[in-house]
């Protein structure tokens, strides 16, 4: 076994937060905006349109999306058959901007491929 750590591309993690959200927002009648973003302190996820969710319904909602991406990523991609990725929950709240999504474990690296 190696000590090396599991790599995911750029490509195969938005492919896995698009399915994450899909999930999440169906499951609890929310809209995110359809772009992928990475916000500061490497927050990876998406932005949150809905004004009346609070704080603890947008925890909810990134800790299903981490799950769901881990899930997601260890299913396909560049981490086929190699152990789940550990994805961190997390919340960014900016002024009218909500972002909920996760930020990558200690044993997640990201590369660009081309």
């Amino acid at each position: 076994m190696s000590n090396r750590a599991a790599t995911l591309s750029a490509k195969d993690v938005s492919k896995a937060v698009d399915h994450a959200v899909k999930v999440v927002g169906e499951k609890h009648k929310v809209k995110f905006a359809p772009e992928f973003r990475i916000g500061p302190g490497t927050i990876i996820g998406r932005q949150l349109l809905e004004a009346t969710v609070g704080l603890q319904q947008a925890e909810q909602l990134a800790t299903e999306i981490a799950h769901q991406a881990a899930q997601h990523a260890a299913a396909g991609g560049g981490a086929a058959g190699l152990a789940r990725p550990q994805f961190e929950p997390a919340v960014l709240i900016r002024k009218d901007l909500i972002l909920c999504g996760f930020y990558p474990g200690p044993i997640v690296d990201f590369e660009q491929q081309f």
